[in-house]
């Protein structure tokens, strides 16, 4: 009874947020705290109503907020225009699925399986869910467009991220039980928790990798907010993060922050930018990629053998299902199959799933076709691009630096997360969040809109009734 419990009362979790709070700190508490701790993969469905679930209901209660508080003295001044560059990536994005299932109402049979056309109800329903997907985007490009905002993410996602690391130690030295404890039940399959001789965190999410793609990322953060601070505390935090990433078992998270740290650590916000622009173009031009000799998938295969073979094995397997997968979306590539599972294999003969999306890219490719896969990606990518132009403007303007390096520190946390979704389909609401941070701060900086005033810390929020203080 706890996962709806807890559902249905975070509306007014929110709604306390955001009497006591500023919008800013009230949008990222609520978005990420959703994140982190709703049951995940449990959702009510109601009728004529989108999907409640963990991704979608804390997004939704933020922007419900802000209609209803839009008249408050607490409202964040509005962002600059986005541009018809993305202005046309997100109707295309909402789009998509209509588009999707105007394409796919025929019904599918394969052996002893049956999946249903697309028809007009479910694709109303793609519709909400597309939205959904986009809407932290929005939000952060609405709430968080401002130098203040982008660092108070940062912060705020650190403070919540060591938080988080108590239930991470506990499940890895008891064995992952903190969601069975708390809800009821085991979200995934064990066995994907046992690493190297020991266990992996998953907590409240729907994967370890998931786990270890926030701590990659929250760990960057940590490194940013030293370099913005070099004081003791903050030096001695993103230590700590780089334990919680050791700790987290996963090796492609662990590759990525060995690639990335010195960068964020040592590197001018420019190149750090450079770095992010490049590693995102390449992970959005990877299905063209793989098929060349650019990408030396088997080199990259014997290699992982060689290092450890069960994991050489398990990138084999997922690049030998990528093959799979991508034959059946170019079957129906410019609009996808759509959802239902209409876009995998199934066994003729016992009906079971023969071919597994790991993948975020297959999976768009898949069920959204080409036209969805570039929204999606671009929407994500498009922000680092944007702010690419603005670092080369100023890279010979050194006063820009300060500025520019909570951005970098974003852009770089983004990149990994976009190579990410390469092999996992790790682009949550976090991920949405800190590209509308990004985009919204670009075009900021790209109206000539700055910083006057850089600020080394945040104040501390104070509750409105110093009562609640100790509550709070």
């Amino acid at each position: 009874m706890l996962p709806p419990v807890a559902l249905l009362t975070f509306p007014v979790v929110v709604g306390i947020l955001f009497s006591r709070l500023d919008w800013q700190r009230a949008a990222i508490w609520s978005i990420l705290g959703g994140y982190l701790y709703l049951a995940p993969g449990f959702a009510i469905m109601l009728p004529g109503l989108p999907i409640l679930s963990k991704p979608a209901l804390p997004a939704l209660m933020v922007a419900l907020m802000i209609f209803l508080q839009k008249d408050s003295d607490k409202a964040v001044p509005a962002p600059p225009p986005k541009g018809a560059f993305m202005t046309v990536l997100v109707v295309l994005a909402l789009m998509s699925p209509l588009l999707t299932a105007a394409t796919n109402s025929d019904p599918i049979q394969e052996g002893i399986t049956y999946r249903p056309g697309i028809s007009a109800t479910f694709a109303i329903g793609d519709l909400m869910r597309a939205y959904i997907e986009i809407l932290p985007f929005l939000l952060a490009y609405r709430l968080l467009w401002n130098a203040e905002g982008a660092r108070l993410f940062l912060q705020i996602l650190l403070a919540a991220m060591l938080v988080y690391s108590f239930f991470m130690w506990v499940e890895v030295r008891f064995s992952p039980q903190v969601n069975v404890w708390v809800y009821g039940y085991f979200q995934h399959d064990f066995s994907q928790t046992m690493r190297y001789g020991g266990f992996r965190p998953i907590v409240f999410l729907e994967h370890p990798l998931w786990v270890a793609s926030l701590t990659l990322m929250t760990f960057l953060a940590a490194i940013g907010l030293a370099r913005l601070e070099p004081s003791r505390r903050n030096i001695l935090r993103a230590g700590y993060l780089a334990l919680l990433v050791v700790i987290c078992k996963s090796a492609g998270a662990l590759m990525l922050s060995i690639l990335s740290m010195p960068l964020v650590l040592l590197g001018r916000p420019q190149l750090i930018i450079r770095v992010a622009l490049i590693a995102g173009t390449a992970a959005f031009a990877y299905p063209i990629l793989r098929t060349t000799s650019l990408v030396p998938l088997e080199a990259i295969v014997e290699t992982a053998k060689s290092i450890s073979l069960d994991r050489g094995a398990s990138l084999e397997f997922r690049l030998m299902n990528e093959e799979k997968l991508l034959e059946r979306a170019m079957e129906r590539p410019l609009f996808g199959w759509g959802g239902g599972g209409r876009s995998l294999y199934f066994d003729s003969w016992s009906g079971r799933i023969s071919a597994i999306p790991d993948g975020l890219w297959v999976i768009w490719l898949g069920s959204l076709g080409i036209l969805g896969y570039m929204c999606h990606f671009l929407m994500l990518l498009g922000p680092i691009w944007a702010l690419a132009r603005v670092a080369h403007r100023h890279r010979a303007d050194r006063s820009m630096d300060r500025e520019l390096l909570p951005l970098a520190c974003l852009s770089m946390m983004l990149a990994t997360n976009l190579v990410d979704i390469l092999p996992n389909a790790t682009a949550t609401p976090i991920t949405w969040l800190i590209a509308g941070v990004i985009f919204g701060n670009a075009q900021r900086l790209a109206k000539g809109i700055y910083d006057t005033e850089p600020q080394t810390g945040m104040p501390m929020p104070q509750p409105a009734q110093q009562g609640l203080k100790t509550v709070l």
